[in-house]
């Protein structure tokens, strides 16, 4: 649990056969598709769906809280009612985690773009992060009658997608998105639907976020993950490829190319800790990346074991490698960490961070007493989760505490949709200030004395991409290595570390510095 870092969202689209079963059974799917990816973003959901049979053809229910909360599951009349009223045959869906832009009901997605010719009227959702949002919106506020009610880069985006259905000739949507690719840089996964009852899902060039969809009986659903897919009855999933479309028009469902994909950039960061374990991204399977990570885990222990060890993976995402470790190993694989997983989000909560654990894990004391603990977990962001997990279970006993880490020291920020802007909030740069394979023994002795930890151990850039088995080209590892797959991302880890390295703070984004920017 790598300090509640989050990620944009996760989306969800869905186009049914028009049938007498149709209209009620798309919005169901989009329902279950979303609670399948709740996972990705607890903040907000929506839906957007088409009706060609109401006034309000294309329809949007969007708001703050998880997915069962927007549909208001705890109310039967309640929910029935909506589930009446947003019915339709196609529609997109979305859960959301915010990186950037507040808490509030208008930063939830989709976003619906009201006008009266149909092509005009679309609503969207949006996955990822644009590193050149600010140069973006500079070059529309150049342009006169342009008005920004929201500080984020969807906004830019439904202006420019707005742009793009200029005129009076309807355009493509290959044709729409091929033009945007030229100007967006960064990781913008969209789906789509407008008026027309058109609906679509897009991955960008590199294939950051991952996306996938599935074709039955002319039926087709696509999603951020597998995962949704399965869990809705659909066989045969296909990953999308980067710069292609995935898109139903008069019945007909197309994959089309959009753009030209000068390489792959698939953020490593999926596998290790964001997708489901269940879902299989680019064909590699999560479940199998994660238990290889651990198996590689193994090859790196230089303590001795005895019958005092034993394994103890922070659950959940660390389950899958924390097992194979330990059975490496040799060592039993425990439930000393029981997640709470009825806490939920809470308008009240404590700001100490021993009080925020303790809600969240329950530490079984019997488990942990006089035991040599190897603490698996998938990932260290910025540290105080795994302070506050070693300083508990010795509190509860554990003659020692291991720090063993799945993810490579992460030692850079993400511009591209994860929730870790700049360099001064990592805790492994103030340790070892350079990219290398594995973390220096030196480096590691220190920050183990940091989180009070006995050892730390970290998985090697080579064994994690050996782990999920795509070639190193193909994988975004930037936070790792520092070397980033956009012109806008290299400038941006330079500003960050100069000012990581001058001790200035670094109030909010990296991003934001991006401001009057004109390279």
């Amino acid at each position: 649990m790598p300090d509640d870092i989050g990620e944009e969202c996760g989306l969800a689209a869905i186009s049914m056969k028009e049938n007498g079963n149709a209209e009620n059974r798309g919005l169901f799917y989009l329902y279950k598709m979303l609670l399948n990816l709740q996972h990705r973003g607890q903040l907000s959901a929506g839906v957007t769906t088409y009706n060609k049979n109401r006034p309000q053809i294309i329809d949007t229910l969007r708001n703050i809280g998880t997915v069962n909360e927007v549909f208001s599951t705890s109310s039967t009349d309640r929910s029935a009612q909506i589930f009446k009223r947003y019915s339709g045959t196609r529609g997109i869906g979305h859960v959301r985690y915010a990186t950037s832009g507040l808490n509030e009901r208008r930063f939830a997605h989709p976003f619906e773009r009201h006008h009266g010719r149909l092509w005009k009227w679309f609503s969207f959702g949006f996955n990822g992060n644009l590193v050149n949002y600010y140069a973006l919106r500079e070059e529309l506020q150049k342009k006169k009658d342009y008005h920004f009610s929201l500080d984020n880069d969807t906004e830019i985006i439904m202006h420019y997608i707005a742009k793009e259905m200029d005129g009076d000739k309807r355009p493509s949507l290959t044709t729409v998105f091929s033009n945007l690719s030229r100007r967006f840089e960064g990781a913008y996964n969209v789906n789509y639907l407008n008026a027309y009852g058109e609906v679509a899902i897009t991955r960008d060039p590199l294939g950051f976020r991952p996306a996938c969809y599935a074709i039955q009986d002319g039926n087709f659903a696509a999603a951020s993950e597998s995962v949704a897919l399965q869990n809705i009855g659909f066989e045969d999933i296909k990953s999308l490829e980067p710069g292609h479309i995935a898109h139903v028009e008069n019945g007909d469902i197309k994959i089309e190319q959009y753009a030209k994909s000068k390489g792959r950039a698939h953020c490593m960061f999926e596998w290790v800790y964001f997708s489901n374990v269940a879902s299989i991204l680019d064909g590699k399977s999560v479940y199998l990346t994660r238990t290889n990570l651990g198996k590689e885990l193994a090859k790196l222990e230089t303590q001795k074991m005895d019958a005092n060890c034993v394994c103890i993976p922070v659950p959940d995402s660390a389950k899958a490698a924390g097992d194979a470790y330990a059975y490496t190993l040799g060592i039993p694989s425990v439930e000393g960490l029981i997640r709470n997983r009825f806490v939920g989000r809470t308008f009240i909560e404590s700001t100490s961070r021993a009080d925020k654990i303790r809600s969240k894990y329950t530490i079984i004391k019997e488990v942990v007493r006089d035991k040599r603990i190897f603490l698996v977990d998938d990932s260290v962001v910025r540290g105080s989760t795994t302070i506050e997990l070693v300083q508990s279970l010795k509190r509860a006993g554990a003659r020692e505490v291991h720090v063993r880490v799945t993810c490579p020291a992460i030692i850079g920020p993400c511009f591209y949709g994860i929730d870790m802007s700049t360099v001064s909030e990592l805790i492994a740069p103030r340790f070892m200030d350079e990219p290398s394979d594995q973390m220096p023994e030196a480096s590691a002795k220190k920050l183990a004395k940091f989180l009070g930890a006995d050892s730390v151990v970290y998985q090697t850039v080579s064994g994690l991409i050996r782990a999920i088995g795509l070639p190193k080209k193909q994988l975004c590892t930037a936070c790792l290595t520092r070397e980033y797959p956009t012109p806008t991302g290299e400038e941006l880890i330079q500003i960050s570390l100069k000012n990581f390295r001058e001790g200035k703070p670094e109030d909010g984004r990296t991003i934001e510095m991006m401001k009057g920017c004109h390279c």
